[in-house]
């Protein structure tokens, strides 16, 4: 075999230990930490709500309201059916759309917020301050315009233990994004019974009337409405898939039809009746 030239013999070296040097720094360089899939926020499994119907809120949880009293969730509780918005005020996108929905209903309600129900607003996040939610209070209060919707409206903040608390109760499924400094979570809001108990969920930036308002009447154990609300939940029922109240198309189909099958039997017995009366009147 032919020897290697002296300068190719240099070039391997060089390459041999060039190569040595970069095992070296890889061997020596620290591994970044490998975060476990399961660490990983997932908007998928970790955001949304769980329908926990006729489950109770902590009522003793304490939060802070726009005015910068400690007070407990109960004092909104206990003569009128609560709507319950959890969300952020700082929230760049989705938590006003919410709140904007929330102003076209109410706005729209023949229901008057402080009066037939109560709305309470609470805060995820919870850096965020009594300045904070007052400021936010003061924008929807004049815009409602109505008297008396600022002492039914309410802004609260608090602190980690007592918005995990709500928000475990409500089955309400929010995760921070500390990349963007965000909070990921569903939207929509959540009727309460005057007790505190969960009586329905609404989804969504945008409420209907209808659905809105048969869920307060039915909350309120038909305390506030009509007449024609109380026959309107009887042709309606909650559908917690959905979030809205589905016509029982069905139900009224069956219910009118054995009505009509009852009344064309009673013509028939009567004029059955009738015509054997006649014939025994001729016979006689």
């Amino acid at each position: 075999m032919k020897p290697m030239p002296p300068i190719t013999i240099r070039i391997w070296r060089r390459l041999s230990l060039m190569a040595l040097l970069a095992l070296c720094v890889i061997a020596l360089t620290p591994a970044a930490p490998i975060r476990a899939q399961d660490e990983q926020p997932d908007p998928v499994r970790d955001v949304g709500f769980d329908q926990l119907l006729d489950q109770s809120v902590p009522l003793d949880a304490l939060f802070t309201d726009e005015e910068g009293r400690t007070i407990p969730l109960r004092d909104f509780f206990g003569e009128k059916p609560v709507v319950l918005a959890l969300g952020y005020y700082e929230c760049p996108m989705l938590c006003s759309l919410v709140r904007e929905g929330m102003l076209q209903s109410f706005s729209q309600l023949d229901f008057t917020v402080g009066d037939e129900f109560e709305v309470v607003n609470v805060s995820i996040d919870p850096g965020e301050t009594p300045m904070i939610a007052a400021a936010q209070k003061a924008i929807y209060v004049e815009r409602y315009g109505r008297p008396g919707g600022g002492d039914g409206w309410h802004f609260l903040t608090g602190d980690q233990e007592a918005i995990d608390r709500l928000a475990s109760a409500v089955g309400f499924r929010y995760v921070y994004d500390a990349e963007i400094d965000q909070y990921a979570h569903p939207s929509g809001i959540i009727v309460l019974t005057p007790l505190g108990k969960i009586a329905r969920y609404f989804y969504g930036i945008e409420f209907d009337l209808k659905d809105l308002r048969l869920g307060l009447v039915e909350a309120s154990e038909n305390k506030i409405g009509t007449p024609v609300d109380q026959f309107l939940l009887l042709c309606y029922h909650y559908d917690p898939a959905t979030g809205t109240y589905t016509g029982l198309i069905m139900t009224i189909t069956r219910v009118v039809g054995a009505l009509t099958i009852l009344i064309l039997g009673g013509a028939l017995f009567m004029l059955n009746r009738r015509h054997r009366r006649g014939i025994a009147g001729t016979a006689g």
